[in-house]
Parts: structure tokens; C-alpha cells; sequence
């Protein structure tokens, strides 16, 4: 008995301890190592490449938020509109009379492409007049007039690669499984944003990610992930970012809220979509959240193990009690700390029934991505 109590308290005491060092890591980060760093002594002009699909009411919303943003250098906002049958052509006409900064492009409905996704990114590079461009979606909104004041502040000569964050509105996402979502959320982009924090980027948020241009054209765009039907910001990165010329922005003011019809799919396309592109990323990160996902269950299952074993004993059952509520205990303000670092919802009681919960999530994925495989490829007649 004392031997299974004494390898669950080890195993939940190492999810625990890991859950803490993400979240403390980046607290420090937000709170001190950013403070600390040099930022770049003069803004330089960037362009806002906006990626738009019959969303002629987000457009009317939310682009004004990206035409006034509070920035002293020169930019322009450029939005591909990939072939929208909505009334997106009036709206933005209307906004291109109202703001000087504006311009628009546009991809024919009949365009046949591997993707329109990468195609309308690359249309909206290549139309940009700017150095560093700075990419998003017409259904995001910025936190904050400086949001783009805090993402360039990071180009200083060394940085080629900004990475931001992006989160739904958690008080849009009102459906069942809405506490999962943020969990879920909140770990992916603790795991991704750590690796970078320490010097490892793979991961990059297509809806708040900058870079400069050259990085797109030295490697020849989304050339590697053409065969892809998405994931390509992700590959992208992966390719580009190092430690030395990557930089993290997570200030609060420097995000963007994602607004979608359906939050419920919207996440389920994404997670299918991220999980599958992850195959094309360095492994490590993805084992180390297995690992710790494995030693949760054994953790549960030692202390379980014991109790069934010896469910006469008053000490055991105290002392398996006391374990995996101390667990539950601890782990609850370490992700409550993450969810608030990035713009989530909190789970406070939640936390640890989602810690076991997004294992069995993510193998239900897995097994459909498989299942789905051929999806995920593009092909000729896309």
C-alpha cells in the first residue's frame, strides 16, 4: 500500500510541478523579462494583412479598430478578399473612402488554388508596401488601440519573427463543453508559447503573427506545405523562428479576440487542424504533454489501486484522499494563471476533472484525424 500511495503522490506530484513551471514561466515573462528587455528605439512601418471570406459584417465592425490604431509610423492595412458572394465588395468600399490607409485586393471566387487560405496571404504580401507585415483575420479585433504599437516594438535589428496571441471571446462561447475549451486552449498555448519563451519557437497564431518580409520570400512562402490544407503558419514558423530572432508578445493590450458564429466548431475544425499539422513539428513538446498526461492516469490509478487493495484501513483511505485532493488543490490556481495570462475563461473547480478529461479529447481527435486523413491534403483541383 505504501508503495502505490508513494508512486501516485510522486506521479501527481510531477504534473503538478509541471503545470506550475508553464504558467510561472510565463508570469515571469509578462511580468519581469519583458519590462527588461531593449525594444526597438523607433517603430517602423508595417503592413496589416487581413484575410477576408464573405465577412462584410466583421469587416464593418472590426476594421475601423485596425485603420485607428494609436501608431506614430506609417501603416497600412491590406485586406485580400478571397472571393466573398456577400456584400464584403460595399463594405469595403465604404471604409475605403473613410480611411486613407486602407487598401484592397482581391482573389476571384472561380480561383483555383492548393489552398486559398496561402493564397490569399501571399496575394497580401506581395501587395504590401511595408518591410514587416503583420497578419490577421476579418474576425479578429484588437484588444487594444496599441496593439500594434506593443507587437512593433519588438523589431528591433535582430528580430525577424513577432509571435502573438489570439483567443475567442469567452463570453461569446456560452455552449456546453465551453470550461473544455478553454482548458484546451490554455494548455496549447502554454505549451507552444513556453518553447518559444525559452528560445525553441515551432508554433505561431496566424490571426497575430509578424514577420518580416524577406522570411517569406528566402523561403519561397508556404512552399513546404502546399500539399497542406492548413497548418501552413504553423510549418512556417517552425521554419523560420529561432531563439535568436524570435521574439513573444503577450501583453494583455497586444492580443486579439477571435469572434466566431460558432465557437463550438470552430474549435473542433481548429483542434482537428492543429492536431494533424503536428506531425510536421518538432516532437518533443507533444511528448512531454503526453508524458505528463500519462502520469495523471497512473498517478489517479496507484492511489485508486491502493484503496481497492485496503479499503479497510481508515490510514489509506485518508492518506489517498489527502493525496489527489492536494493534487486538485494545486493544480487549480497554476491553470488558472495561464487562462488569465492569455484572455481565458477561468475554470477554478474545473481545472483538474479538465486535466484528465483532454487526454481522452485529444486520442477521440487523433483517432478522427486518422480516420479523416485524406482531407487534410489539398489536391489539383482544389
Amino acid at each position: 500500500m505504501i508503495a502505490l500511495l508513494a508512486t501516485g503522490f510522486v506521479a501527481l506530484a510531477a504534473v503538478v510541478w509541471w503545470h506550475w513551471s508553464r504558467a510561472m514561466r510565463l508570469r515571469r515573462f509578462a511580468s519581469r523579462y519583458e519590462r527588461e528587455r531593449e525594444y526597438a528605439q523607433q517603430l517602423p512601418p508595417v503592413s496589416v494583412v487581413v484575410s477576408a471570406h464573405n465577412d462584410a459584417d466583421c469587416l464593418q465592425r472590426f476594421l475601423p479598430s485596425l485603420l485607428e490604431q494609436d501608431y506614430p509610423a506609417d501603416f497600412e492595412v491590406v485586406v485580400v478578399d478571397d472571393g466573398s458572394c456577400d456584400t464584403s465588395a460595399d463594405a469595403l468600399s465604404a471604409l475605403v473612402a473613410q480611411y486613407g490607409n486602407l487598401r484592397v485586393t482581391f482573389i476571384p471566387d472561380d480561383t483555383r488554388a492548393l489552398s486559398r487560405k496561402k493564397l490569399s496571404i501571399m496575394v497580401g504580401i506581395k501587395a504590401a508596401k511595408h518591410d514587416i507585415v503583420l497578419t490577421t483575420c476579418a474576425n479578429c479585433r484588437p484588444d487594444s488601440p496599441q496593439w500594434l504599437q506593443l507587437m512593433m516594438r519588438n523589431f528591433t535589428p535582430d528580430t525577424d519573427v513577432v509571435l502573438g496571441f489570439s483567443h475567442i471571446d469567452a463570453d461569446a462561447d456560452r455552449g456546453i463543453g465551453r470550461r473544455y475549451r478553454a482548458f484546451d486552449a490554455a494548455s496549447c498555448g502554454c505549451q507552444w508559447l513556453n518553447a518559444a519563451v525559452k528560445g525553441n519557437p515551432y508554433r505561431g497564431d496566424g490571426n497575430n503573427l509578424a514577420y518580416r518580409k524577406h522570411c517569406f520570400f528566402d523561403r519561397n512562402g508556404f512552399a513546404s506545405s502546399l500539399d497542406l490544407r492548413w497548418g501552413e503558419d504553423d510549418v512556417f514558423v517552425s521554419e523560420i523562428a529561432t531563439g535568436a530572432n524570435t521574439r513573444v508578445e503577450i501583453d494583455p493590450d497586444a492580443m486579439v479576440t477571435v469572434e466566431h458564429d460558432d465557437a463550438v466548431l470552430a474549435h473542433r475544425r481548429l483542434k482537428l487542424r492543429r492536431d494533424f499539422t503536428a506531425r510536421r513539428l518538432p516532437r518533443l513538446p507533444f511528448a512531454v504533454q503526453g508524458l505528463m498526461s500519462v502520469l495523471a492516469y497512473a498517478g489517479v490509478a496507484c492511489v485508486a489501486a491502493a484503496v481497492a487493495l485496503d479499503w479497510t484501513n481508515v490510514v489509506t483511505d485518508a492518506v489517498a484522499a489527502a493525496v489527489v485532493v492536494a493534487a486538485a488543490v494545486a493544480v487549480m490556481p497554476a491553470v488558472g494563471r495561464c487562462c488569465r495570462l492569455l484572455g481565458l475563461r477561468r475554470l477554478r473547480l474545473m481545472a483538474p476533472v479538465m486535466v484528465l478529461w483532454r487526454p481522452l479529447v485529444d486520442i477521440a481527435y487523433m483517432l478522427r484525424a486518422t480516420r479523416d486523413h485524406d482531407s487534410n491534403y489539398t489536391s489539383i483541383t482544389d
